[in-house]
């Protein structure tokens, strides 16, 4: 079968024409019957039944568009799931004003559209100052017009008021392509939730999936890890209460602890995409930004002290404004930080040739200080 570059291979190999008879095929196509009956459908509002025969050609279905690069597709449901204080808002915070400017997110694109926050857990105020505190950060001028927020800290935790009050409220707002809910375990708050009832979280996901659907935008919802070592097993199962909350989403995302301090390893399993690579990120607000050298595989295992991340500053800060330490009293300071000789070393060094510690004569005993500036 010969094809020019400038024809979709796909559409070519569609045509029966274009298949060589010194091909080996396994079956004779034959056309479609052409007194095929057309049933009337339906009136009950749900969508056809379609015969492999009317399917439409591969390259023509109308597929879901990104949201987020190799993350999140538009109307599609993602689950963080993450240990306790791990930064879940924080990490929906910074994806949603990246979605919201159309800004890379973790180095990922974004499509810019408007966003939801519906905000259980923090006040609006404290909501509104970390908000800002990341658009700026972000070199932004304030938070993107195409963010809107929905504190209901104190308010309401009942659902059935919240689905019903939001069909009615996303009237008012701009077509949205992602509503954020952070984070479900407050909707426990109500009698109508328990997190281990796999029929009150069926409907509970249902719900907000109706939301999601009559508005064709995409769902991300928080959720928290069960207590215990969680490093061994899957990041699938992870998260707490009733396995629904693995079972229902288009995407599962979840945020484990590292090794290193202040490090979380990110890990994805998608319905329809192919999963990436774990990798790390530096879970350090306003904006939490890739680290690129960490090991993805470097769990931290309960009960372990997370190993500091050792950085010039992190030596820098040992000397006190006005201080002068000699390198082995520095180096007793810095062990007690779990720097080990040779991090100490490098780092030392690498301040000395930059000129950011000077040395100075103490009682006939060079020490060093902080560089004036």
């Amino acid at each position: 079968m010969t094809t020019d570059d400038s024809i979709n291979f796909l559409q070519t190999l569609a045509k029966a024409e274009t298949w060589s008879e010194a091909d080996d095929q396994s079956f004779a196509w034959k056309p479609p019957e052409e007194n095929h009956i057309e049933v009337e459908p339906m009136k009950d509002g749900l969508p056809d039944i379609v015969s492999g025969d009317k399917f439409p050609k591969q390259y023509e279905l109308n597929k879901r568009t990104p949201l987020v690069e190799n993350f999140c597709r538009k109307g599609e449901v993602v689950l963080l799931t993450a240990a306790s204080k791990m930064g879940k808002s924080w990490f929906f915070q910074n994806c949603a004003i990246c979605i919201a400017e159309g800004i890379p997110f973790l180095g990922l694109e974004t499509a810019k559209s408007d966003v939801l926050m519906l905000d259980l857990e923090l006040s609006q105020a404290d909501a509104m100052d970390r908000l800002w505190s990341i658009s700026l950060e972000m070199g932004l001028k304030s938070p993107p017009k195409g963010l809107h927020l929905w504190s209901l800290r104190k308010y309401c935790y009942d659902i059935d008021v919240i689905c019903k009050t939001l069909h009615n409220r996303l009237v008012e707002l701009p077509k949205l392509s992602a509503i954020f809910v952070d984070p479900i375990y407050m909707l426990a708050q109500s009698d109508k939730f328990d997190e281990n009832s796999s029929a009150q979280c069926t409907i509970l996901l249902t719900e907000l999936e109706k939301i999601a659907a009559k508005n064709d935008c995409s769902l991300f919802l928080s959720h928290h890890f069960r207590k215990g070592n969680m490093g061994r097993e899957s990041h699938i199962d992870r998260g707490s209460g009733s396995g629904v909350f693995a079972r229902f989403p288009d995407c599962l995302v979840s945020l484990s602890p590292h090794s290193l301090a202040g490090h979380a390893i990110f890990e994805m399993t998608s319905r329809s995409q192919k999963s990436p690579h774990p990798f790390v990120i530096k879970m350090t607000p306003p904006v939490l930004q890739l680290a690129e050298n960490a090991d993805p595989y470097a769990h931290r295992r309960y009960g372990d002290r997370p190993e500091a991340e050792i950085t010039d500053e992190t030596i820098l800060e040992i000397i006190k404004p006005g201080v002068a330490l000699t390198k082995t009293e520095w180096y007793s300071k810095a062990r007690l930080e779990g720097v080990d000789q040779s991090n100490f070393e490098t780092h030392f060094n690498s301040l000395r040739s930059s000129g950011r510690v000077t040395a100075v004569d103490r009682d006939g005993v060079t020490a060093y200080t902080l560089t004036i500036q």
